[in-house]
């Protein structure tokens, strides 16, 4: 870059030159000098680039005033475009003016990249990770780094001493041929990293640290025992940081020292001489540290701040008077502190500390500048990427209007807000500052992604078999943000058609509609209950996380018996009460709070509802009972971006009447969404001939530790437990020994069944798609060993 500037100067010295001979010759009147008009401008020696191309990039213009100033930016331009070598400006009189030729070199292009010496790689995996391509300009400085590209991949494989040298060949048209001539040596494996001069840290936990790793049994899956300069140059500052967190400002890392690893053995196995040998493809890394005396917080004040007093800054600080010095910890006082500010709408405060060291006391003293700046308006929000999707279904999700006073909790809010319609591959935020001004403008910069969804799942077990699901959602129907589903689910034990209609805006409001018409048929032990019907609801956000919801729905559901087997006694009673038709009117009413970052795959928040059902009485239909249900699950981000969530939900139903509960009233537990490795409804009562029942109560746990596999390409394997069950007062729980015994009528802990698993999920932009394995502990006789789960889908 150094000789394309020296290039730029030399030529825009010849412009100065040749402008101010042309001052010298210009006629002059009696009060000014005429100004000179470019009448023509010209392009001259380029072959490869089009003229018009060339004529795009300058802002020379004829019929404009000739500007000594405008030549220079257009010579910049011109080389900034990386196709030339060398651009000349020239000028002649032409036509009462003066005609500007741009005269440029094209540089020679890359006509041919090879390879030499590279046995351990092929030549096309080299060329993939170059950034150079054929018939593209000649460009020495991205060939060298091209090159170090190419050696740091062969460390990676092992191959610390490999030797990479282009080698570059010109032809007879003035082009460029490459050669990567590669010399790979020897495979090494990095067998020790000797910390020497350590007495405050242990080895180990310097090692730990490290992103150099010793070579060890296992290394095949990974790169530790690779040996990498760059790390190794980033490993010593890491080990600085653990000394600065710990107290020791002074330490002291000296550069690693890389050796063959060399050991001892005698000639002879007991009376031979001892004699050193070096093992050419073992290294040794030795690290040698001068640790220095801990140093320990003295006195903190702070300088500048005016709004917020002294008392209000030092609840965010951590590190006290006489505690031992760390970086780190200071580091987050210090955010913590612009977080204070950043909520009082000063996104430009400056948080500055300042030590003072006392060598003698071993202790720092600090002292921390602020300046507080002004309030900071929102100005313009600016939102592009959008083809599809309306404006205003993005920025009604916006927490900040234009006008308000910044606040990044909101900015933060809005993203998430907005990255939760699950309309976007990317959603960017973008604060942009005026110059000289309180006020930030916001881009809003989307990618928008396929929102229709033609999905393909189902499951699979040994009494089930094969259940297939068939959906299709458009989730932005005309790019308003409403959602239109058909799902249907057929096969196994159950039959479902569904039908969905969502409004998110009602009258561009924030109150939700939605209505659902379904049919559905669900086999159980001796019957089959055939229900359709249809469910209008409503919602409101109350708070930023908290919502309601209430729904009216009418069920009719149909009753049809299998009479060559035994039906369960509590099916009877309800036949004999209310017929093989039931009825069901119920107003459902919900309280939501749900504070996940991300819908599809939450590492952090919670989501916790409670609804309550009630059916009959003034509303009609044949039942009257009341149902409850409180859920609460739990996100928790832990170590390598994993996440471990807990959830526990627990239900009761009962009758208002003197009439049984109805079947589709009550808990069936088992299944993907409550206890998996049990079949539907299988953990919970059953009668003496092996019926499913179902239960008026229920209990159910469920704990999960998910963890990247692939994160390039979002795939994360899980492993769970689960334990529920549902209870009821006339059915049976089967012991290990095939034994039945009542179950409780209360909900008892010592009951729960249990099971383990493990399974994948990978999030495509379609949803995420899941395969499970469930794995019953303490398996029973009518227990199936294990269930498979999964779901795919595909775009349309």
């Amino acid at each position: 870059m150094t000789e394309v500037f020296r290039t730029v100067f030399k030529h825009c010295v010849a412009v100065g030159v040749v402008a101010l001979l042309i001052m010298l010759c210009a006629p002059v009147t009696a009060g000014a000098a005429e100004e000179v008009k470019v009448t023509f401008v010209e392009v001259q020696g380029n072959k490869r680039i089009e003229t018009a191309t060339i004529l795009a990039k300058i802002k020379t213009r004829e019929g404009e005033a000739f500007s000594p100033a405008q030549i220079k930016e257009d010579i910049k331009a011109l080389y900034q475009l990386g196709h030339f070598e060398d651009v000349q400006v020239k000028t002649d009189g032409f036509e009462n003016g003066i005609k500007v030729i741009f005269s440029v070199k094209e540089k020679p292009l890359i006509r041919e990249i090879t390879f030499e010496g590279n046995t351990e790689k092929d030549s096309e995996d080299l060329k993939k990770d170059l950034t150079i391509l054929t018939r593209t300009a000649f460009n020495m400085q991205l060939i060298q780094e091209n090159a170090e590209k190419i050696r740091l991949k062969y460390q990676d494989m092992g191959y610390y001493n490999a030797v990479v040298v282009p080698v570059v060949s010109e032809l007879r048209s003035g082009d460029r041929n490459i050669l990567f001539y590669i010399e790979e040596g020897q495979k090494v494996k990095l067998k020790d990293i000797i910390i020497t001069g350590n007495k405050a840290i242990s080895s180990n936990e310097i090692k730990k640290a490290m992103k150099t790793e010793e070579h060890w049994f296992f290394s095949f899956f990974g790169r530790s025992g690779t040996l990498r300069t760059e790390e190794l140059r980033e490993d010593l500052e890491i080990i600085r940081n653990l000394y600065y967190n710990k107290g020791y400002i002074q330490v002291q890392v000296d550069e690693p020292v890389v050796e063959n690893k060399t050991y001892t053995k005698r000639t002879c196995l007991i009376f031979g001489k001892k004699k050193t040998h070096i093992e050419k493809n073992e290294f040794v890394v030795r690290i040698h540290i001068k640790e220095g005396d801990q140093f320990r917080l003295g006195a903190t004040t702070l300088k500048g701040n005016v709004i917020l007093s002294d008392s209000e800054i030092m609840k965010e600080v951590q590190l006290k008077p006489g505690d031992i010095f760390s970086r780190q910890l200071l580091r987050e006082d210090i955010n913590r502190i612009m977080e204070r500010y950043d909520g009082i709408a000063r996104p430009f405060a400056s948080v500055v500390p300042q030590f003072n060291i006392d060598p003698d006391r071993k202790t720092v003293t600090l002292s921390i500048d602020i300046q507080e700046g002004g309030e900071v308006r929102i100005g313009w929000i600016n939102i592009s990427g959008n083809t599809k999707t309306r404006d205003k279904v993005i920025r009604r999700e916006m927490r900040l209007d234009e006008g308000d006073l910044y606040s990044k909790k909101s900015l933060r809010r809005s993203y998430e807000r907005i990255n939760n319609l699950n309309f976007f591959e990317n959603v960017d935020i973008v604060p942009n500052r005026r110059n000289q001004e309180a006020i930030m403008d916001l881009d809003v910069k989307v990618k928008e992604k396929l929102t229709g969804t033609m999905s393909i799942g189902g499951g699979y077990s040994s009494v089930d078999r094969l259940i297939g699901i068939f959906e299709i959602t458009q989730g932005n129907l005309g790019g308003r943000g409403q959602l239109i589903k058909f799902k249907a689910q057929v096969g196994g034990t159950r039959r479902m058609y569904v039908v969905s209609f969502m409004e998110p805006y009602l009258f561009d409001k924030p109150v939700w509609g939605k209505v659902d018409l379904y049919n559905q048929s669900q086999e159980y032990d001796g019957y089959t209950l055939r229900s359709n019907g249809f469910g209008l609801g409503v919602g409101k956000s109350f708070t930023e996380y908290v919502s309601g919801a209430l729904k009216y729905s009418l069920d009719k559901s149909n009753v049809v018996v299998d009479t060559t087997t035994t039906l369960p006694q509590q099916l009877l009673d309800q036949i004999a009460v209310y017929g093989n038709i039931v009825t069901t009117s119920s107003v459902t009413a919900s309280l939501t709070r749900d504070s996940r970052d991300y819908y599809l795959d939450p590492k952090t928040g919670s989501r916790n509802t409670i609804y309550v059902e009630y059916a009959g009485g003034p509303l009609g239909g044949d039942p009257s009972f009341i149902k409850s249900v409180v859920d609460s699950g739990w996100y928790f981000p832990l170590f390598w971006d994993t996440v471990f969530m807990t959830r526990g939900r627990i239900g009761y139903a009962g009758s208002l009447i003197d009439k049984p509960l109805t079947t589709n009233e009550r808990f069936f537990v088992g299944g993907p969404s409550t206890v998996r490795g049990f079949k539907y409804g299988s953990a919970g009562p059953i009668d003496e001939y092996g019926n499913r029942l179902g239960g008026n109560k229920e209990l159910i746990f469920n704990a999960e530790y998910s963890f990247p596999i692939v994160p390039a390409a979002r795939l994360k394997g899980v492993f769970f437990y689960d334990a529920g069950l549902a209870f009821y007062e006339h059915g049976f729980l089967q012991r290990s020994d095939g034994t039945l015994v009542p179950v409780p009528d209360r909900i008892a802990l010592r009951d729960l069944r249990h099971s383990v698993g493990w399974g994948f999920r990978w999030f495509t932009p379609i949803g995420p798609l899941r395969f499970e394995w469930g794995y019953i502990i303490n398996e029973k006789e009518t227990d199936q060993a294990s269930k498979f789960e999964f779901s795919i889908g595909t775009l349309f």
